[in-house]
């Protein structure tokens, strides 16, 4: 028998609620989950519906899924030509990292000494992450700088 599923106060969470999303909606959830360090898409439904108001969890995952959300835009920022190239999709997560970066700068969640610790963490990724936007006519390229992130974690 599979272990009993309970919330933060101890009851039993024995009901099931569904309902459809199209692919998009469901990637653009999934990425928002992931972006803003929640483990589960239950976790995050719940505390939007029911708490009008979602937090932003620093840590390690969150800051994981940054980066790769920053190279996959930067890999699309090189392949488009010019602006009518550039495909919608790709401002959705950069308007999500924008609003859990300025929740993180104005304080929203409940815990001040945690948004400190949060804040360092995401000024760390973001520092570490060097962006230059190509100039057109010269052969810059967008530069995300992982070696020294990449020896960290083979160190840990």
């Amino acid at each position: 028998m599979s272990k009993k599923n309970l919330d933060k106060k101890n009851r039993l969470r024995s009901r099931t609620i569904a309902f459809r999303m199209s692919p998009e909606e469901e990637a653009e959830l999934s990425q928002r989950v992931k972006l803003m360090g929640y483990r589960t898409k239950q976790d995050y439904m719940i505390e939007a519906v029911l708490h009008n108001e979602v937090r932003a969890i620093g840590n390690p995952l969150m800051l994981i899924q940054f980066r790769q959300v920053l190279s996959r835009i930067e890999a699309e920022l090189l392949r488009i030509r010019d602006a009518s190239d550039m495909d919608e999709e790709l401002l959705t997560p950069l308007r999500s990292m924008q609003e859990i970066l300025i929740a993180f700068e104005t304080g929203k969640a409940s815990d001040q000494s945690n948004i400190v610790l949060k804040k360092q963490e995401l000024d760390r990724l973001l520092h570490q992450s060097v962006l230059s936007i190509p100039h057109p006519g010269h052969a810059q390229d967008l530069d995300i700088n992982n070696n020294h992130e990449l020896q960290e974690e083979k160190e840990n």
